[in-house]
């Protein structure tokens, strides 16, 4: 879905530390919320229980490899 597409009164929420933790829950909850949400980690290898209860409930949440120390990155 591009830009010019994207619903102008779509919340959208971007959320760093998503693999556990405060991060992981807030991704969740903001995406049970009706949030477009990009959950963010360093490693993906680790996004396998919240893609799990993402797809599960049809959430909108979109896992990103983001490492917030490294300009490339970001």
């Amino acid at each position: 879905m591009g830009y010019k597409n994207r619903d102008k009164n779509k919340k959208v929420a971007v959320v760093t530390g998503s693999s556990s933790g405060i991060g992981f829950e807030t991704s969740l909850l903001l995406a049970k919320n009706g949030f477009d949400t990009y959950a963010t980690m360093r490693n993906l290898d680790k996004s396998g229980k919240i893609s799990d209860i993402a797809n599960k409930s049809k959430l909108p949440l979109h896992i990103i490899q983001l490492d917030v120390t490294d300009d490339k990155s970001c």
